[in-house]
C-alpha cells in the first residue's frame, strides 16, 4: 500500500515538477517577504541596540564620609553597577540553571521556552517562563508588559527580534553583565550587587551558593509570591529546586547541594542595620548637588560623593548637642503635658503593644527612649521598654519639682533616659545582640520551640527581677534648639554639623540657615581691629559710665556690664577687659576705632550677613550665622589665614570621571603677629575669664562666650590648633532661655562634652606656633606695666615686636589698682558671661 502511494506521489511530481517548484518557491518567497516586512515594520520603533552600553540605568548616588565609608544614599532605584569580573561564578551558574541553561549555545532565543510561552498566551494559561536571558534583557530594557492577546504577540515578536540583534552586537559576557545590573529584586532594589547588600549584608563577590540561588528565586515576584521575608516557605522550595537543577547540570556536587539546601534565609533586610548619621550635613550636601547638577543626576546618576564629614566627630557632636539641650531643658522646667500619649486611652494593651520607636531600639546606657508606664506612685514608676522593664525613682525626676503621680500615670508613654544597666542584664543583652548577628536568618527547620530560641528569649528572664531592671531618669523632648559645627582649621573641611535637636521633626538647619545675634562672640573681631590700630594687651581702658549719641540711630547709647547700671571696675588692661568680656570697655574701643572699622574687619573675616556701622555692633547686636562665626574664628589658630569651610571633596559620575573637586581656600586676612596675640588673649578667656569651664581640658585652647539680651541666645566658639568648634543654643522663635543661661552655662558644656570625646582619640599639638614677630614680656597684669618687685600680678604677655610697654610698675600704681578693686578682683567663676542687647544697653 505504502509503495503504491509513494509511486503515485512520485509520478505526480515528475509530471507537474515545474508547477510544484513554482508553487513552493512562491510560498517561500511570500514567507520570506512577510518576515522581512514584519522585521522592517517593528524595527522602525526599535531603540539603537548598538548603543546599549551607553544606556545609563537609574543608579544610586552614594554619599561617603572622609574615610570613604557610605553614610547615605539617594535613589529612585537602588542599584550598584558591577563589571563582568565582579559576578561570581556561583551566581552565574545559578542564573544559567534557573533562567537559561542554553545561554552559551543559542543565538538569543530559547525556542522551547518561547513555544511554551506562546501556547500559554493562546490558551490563557501560565505554562512557565520561556524567555532566554537575552530576551529578558530586551524586555526589561526596551519593552513594556502588554495586556491584550494581540499586544502580547507583538511584544513577544519584538522581544525575539531584539534578542537576536543584541546577540549579534554583544558578547555573552556583556549580555550577562547588562542583565545582572538591570533585574528588579524587590524593595526598590535593582541589580544583583544591591540585592546582595540588601538581603545578605555582603558584597556580591562574597555570597555563597545558597545565597546565589536565592537571587533568581525571587526574580519572578520579589514583592509577592517570592517575597523573602513574607513568604519564606515559597522561596526555600524554589531555591532548592534551582539548586537541584544546578546539581543535574553538574554545576555543583552532591555535598555542595546538601549544604546549600540546609542554609537558612535572611529574616530581615541587612541594609536597615546602617545607622543614619549627619542628617543635617547630608541635607546640605543634597541641596548643593541638586542645585548644581539637577535632581535627575542626584537620584538616578549614580554619583559618588566624597565629603569632609568625620563620622566619629559627627556622632560625638550629635550626642553632645542632645545631652546639652536635655540638660538645659530640665533647668527651664517641666511642661504640664503628662506624657506623649496614653495607650489605655486608645484601648491598647500596655503589656504587649509595641511602640514604633522600638523597631530600631538598642538598649544602651545614656540613650533616651520611649517607655510605657506600667505602674506609678510617688516613690517610683515601673516602665516597660519593649521586652524589658526599668525603674524610675523619684530622685531621678526631682528636677520636675512635682510628685510623680501628678505627672505620670499608668499607660502613659514617657521619655526616659537609660542611666544604668545592671550587669546581669548587660551580659544578657550582649548575648542577644551576638545571636542576632549570627542568626539573622529564617530556616524552615528552625522553630520557636528550639532549645536555642527558648534560651535566648526575653520571656525566659524575669524582667521584673531587679537584677534585670534598667535604672531610668525622666526626660522630656526639649523645646529649646541648638547647633554645633566643627571645622578643620588647616583645610576648612566641615567635620561635623548638627543643625537642631531632631532632623525628623525639623529640617531647619540652625548651623547654616539661622540668623542670630552673636553677643560677645563678635568681640574677638573688635579687639583684633584694636590691636591693629594702636592698642596692645597692656593698654589701660576705663571701665566707667559711658554714653554715646549714635548719629546713625539717632539714639543715646549707654552700654552696661553684666552687673547692671553700677557694675564698673575702673581702669582695666585690654586683656582683662577681654577675658571678663566687659561691654563698656568694648564700647569705648569701638568709639575709638569706629563702627565702620568693625564692619570692615567682619568682612575680612568672611562674615557676609547684613551689618550696619552702629555702635551696638561691638556688642553683637546684628544677626549672623553660626557657620560664619566658626569660619571667622579659624583665623586665630591659623595665624591670620581665613579658610572657607566646605563639605564636598570630590564628586565622581557613573563612569568614574571627576565632575567636581574642591580644595582648601585659604587667604591671609590679618597679620600673623596680630592673630597670635589675639589667640593668646582668647586662651585667657578659657583660663581666667568667662570660658573657665573649659580650663581643665588638657589641650591648648582658646575661645569666646556670647550671650544676648534677656538670655535669648547662648554661644561658645572654641578652637585648638587643629579644629574650631562652634555651639549656639536658643529657641526657634527667640525668647529667654532662663535666668543666667549664659553662653558659659548653656552653650559651653555642649562644647566640653564634644571635646572630651575628641581628645580621647585625637592628640593636639602642645601649643600654638608663635611667629618671630612676637615677643614675650613679663608685665603686671593689672597695670599693664613692666614688672618690678613691687608688683603682685606678674604675667607673661605676648606683644607684637615694638609695642611692648616701656614703663615699670610702681608701688603707687599697684596700690591705686588694688584700692579700686578692693579684695574682689572679679576673677574666675563668679563672672559667668557677657550680655548685650540689640540697642547696646548691654549687660555683661
Amino acid at each position: 500500500m505504502k509503495t503504491k502511494i509513494a509511486a503515485v506521489i512520485k509520478g505526480f511530481l515528475e509530471k507537474h515538477f515545474k508547477i510544484v517548484l513554482l508553487l513552493l518557491s512562491t510560498i517561500i518567497t511570500i514567507l520570506i517577504g512577510a518576515l522581512i516586512g514584519i522585521i522592517l515594520v517593528y524595527q522602525k520603533g526599535f531603540p539603537q541596540i548598538e548603543r546599549l552600553e551607553d544606556i545609563q540605568p537609574k543608579i544610586t548616588t552614594i554619599i561617603h564620609d572622609d574615610r570613604g565609608n557610605p553614610i547615605k544614599e539617594f535613589a529612585i532605584e537602588k542599584r550598584t553597577i558591577i563589571r563582568r569580573q565582579d559576578i561570581p561564578d556561583v551566581l552565574e551558574r545559578a542564573l544559567i540553571a534557573s533562567e537559561d541553561n542554553q545561554f552559551y549555545s543559542h543565538w538569543g532565543i530559547n525556542f522551547r521556552g518561547t513555544i511554551r510561552a506562546v501556547l500559554g498566551v493562546i490558551l490563557g494559561k501560565n505554562l512557565g517562563g520561556g524567555s532566554s536571558i537575552t530576551q529578558q534583557l530586551a524586555l526589561n530594557l526596551f519593552l513594556s508588559r502588554e495586556r491584550t492577546l494581540t499586544q502580547k504577540f507583538k511584544r513577544k515578536l519584538k522581544e525575539i527580534l531584539m534578542a537576536i540583534q543584541i546577540e549579534k552586537r554583544y558578547t555573552k559576557d556583556q549580555i550577562l553583565t547588562f542583565y545582572c545590573n538591570k533585574i528588579y529584586l524587590g524593595a526598590s532594589v535593582y541589580g544583583v550587587a544591591e540585592a546582595a547588600r540588601y538581603y545578605f549584608g555582603k558584597d556580591i563577590k562574597d555570597i555563597n551558593l545558597a545565597e546565589a540561588a536565592l537571587i533568581p528565586t525571587i526574580m519572578p515576584s520579589p514583592n509577592g509570591r517570592y517575597h523573602v521575608f513574607n513568604n519564606p516557605e515559597n522561596c526555600i522550595k524554589k531555591r532548592n529546586y534551582i539548586l537541584k537543577r544546578m546539581l543535574e547540570l553538574k554545576f555543583i556536587t552532591q555535598d555542595q547541594y546538601k549544604k546549600a539546601i540546609a542554609f537558612p534565609l535572611p529574616k530581615k533586610p541587612f541594609e536597615l542595620e546602617r545607622e543614619e548619621i549627619g542628617n543635617y550635613f547630608v541635607e546640605e550636601v543634597r541641596k548643593r548637588i541638586e542645585a548644581k547638577f539637577g535632581d535627575t543626576q542626584l537620584y538616578t546618576g549614580g554619583l559618588r560623593v566624597y565629603t569632609t564629614l568625620n563620622s566619629d566627630m559627627q556622632i560625638w557632636a550629635e550626642h553632645a548637642l542632645k545631652e546639652g539641650l536635655h540638660r538645659l531643658d530640665k533647668r527651664i522646667g517641666w511642661r504640664t503635658k503628662p506624657g506623649l500619649f496614653n495607650l489605655l486611652d486608645s484601648n491598647l494593651d500596655i503589656q504587649t503593644h509595641p511602640l514604633p520607636s522600638w523597631k530600631k531600639l538598642k538598649i544602651q546606657k545614656g540613650d533616651i527612649v520611649e517607655g510605657v508606664v506600667l505602674t506609678a506612685n510617688n516613690r517610683h514608676v515601673l516602665v516597660r521598654i519593649d521586652k524589658y522593664t526599668g525603674i524610675l525613682d523619684a530622685e531621678d525626676a526631682k528636677w520636675t519639682r512635682r510628685r510623680m503621680r501628678r505627672i505620670l500615670k499608668k499607660g502613659d508613654v514617657a521619655l526616659v533616659k537609660i542611666l544604668d544597666i545592671p550587669e546581669p542584664l548587660a551580659q544578657y543583652l550582649q548575648t542577644q545582640q551576638q545571636d542576632q548577628k549570627e542568626n539573622n536568618y529564617y530556616n524552615q527547620e528552625t522553630t520557636d520551640n528550639s532549645e536555642k530560641t527558648k534560651k535566648n528569649t526575653p520571656e525566659n528572664i524575669n524582667v521584673l527581677d531587679k537584677k534585670y531592671q534598667l535604672k531610668l531618669g525622666l526626660e522630656q523632648e526639649p523645646e529649646v534648639q541648638g547647633a554645633i559645627l566643627v571645622v578643620d582649621n588647616k583645610t576648612g573641611e566641615i567635620k561635623a554639623m548638627v543643625g537642631g535637636y531632631s532632623f525628623d521633626k525639623s529640617k531647619w538647619n540652625n548651623a547654616t540657615q539661622a540668623l542670630r545675634q552673636s553677643g560677645s562672640t563678635i568681640k574677638p573681631l573688635v579687639y583684633t581691629a584694636a590691636l591693629e590700630n594702636g592698642f596692645t594687651p597692656a593698654t589701660l581702658i576705663e571701665d566707667e559710665y559711658f554714653s554715646y549719641f549714635d548719629k546713625w540711630t539717632g539714639e543715646l547709647w549707654e552700654p552696661r556690664n553684666h552687673g547692671g547700671i553700677d557694675d564698673f571696675l575702673g581702669p582695666l588692661t585690654l586683656r582683662r577687659a577681654f577675658e571678663k568680656s566687659r561691654n563698656v570697655v568694648t564700647a569705648r574701643i569701638a568709639e575709638y576705632i569706629t563702627p565702620q572699622k568693625i564692619v570692615q574687619y567682619a568682612r575680612k573675616f568672611g562674615i557676609s550677613s547684613t551689618l550696619k556701622p552702629y555702635m551696638s555692633i561691638s556688642l553683637g547686636a546684628f544677626e549672623v550665622k553660626l557657620s560664619e562665626m566658626v569660619a571667622a574664628f579659624t583665623v586665630f589658630p591659623n595665624l591670620g589665614i581665613r579658610v572657607k569651610p566646605f563639605m564636598i571633596k570630590k564628586i565622581m559620575d557613573y563612569h568614574g570621571d571627576v565632575i567636581e573637586e574642591n580644595y582648601p581656600d585659604r587667604k591671609q586676612v590679618i597679620d600673623e603677629e596680630t592673630a597670635f596675640v589675639m589667640n593668646y588673649l582668647m586662651q585667657g578667656v578659657v583660663k581666667w575669664g568667662t570660658g573657665w569651664r573649659a580650663r581643665n581640658l588638657d589641650t591648648p585652647l582658646g575661645g569666646k562666650t556670647g550671650t544676648t539680651n534677656e538670655f535669648t541666645n547662648a554661644w561658645f566658639i572654641g578652637f585648638t590648633p587643629s579644629i574650631t568648634v562652634g555651639v549656639w543654643v536658643g529657641f526657634d522663635e527667640p525668647r529667654t532661655l532662663g535666668p543666667e543661661e549664659t553662653g558659659s552655662r548653656a552653650a559651653q558644656p555642649i562644647f566640653l562634652t564634644f571635646m572630651e570625646k575628641y581628645l580621647e582619640k585625637y592628640t593636639e599639638p602642645q601649643g600654638f606656633r608663635k611667629p618671630p614677630g612676637v615677643v614675650w614680656v613679663l608685665i603686671d597684669k593689672y597695670t599693664g606695666k613692666l614688672v618690678t618687685p613691687d608688683c603682685l600680678h606678674r604675667f607673661k604677655e605676648a606683644f607684637i615686636t615694638g609695642t611692648e610697654p616701656l614703663e615699670y610698675c610702681t608701688e603707687e600704681d599697684h596700690l591705686m589698682i588694688t584700692d579700686y578693686y578692693g579684695e574682689d578682683t572679679g576673677e574666675g567663676e563668679d563672672d559667668e558671661d557677657d550680655v548685650g542687647d540689640g540697642r547696646g544697653r548691654g549687660r555683661r
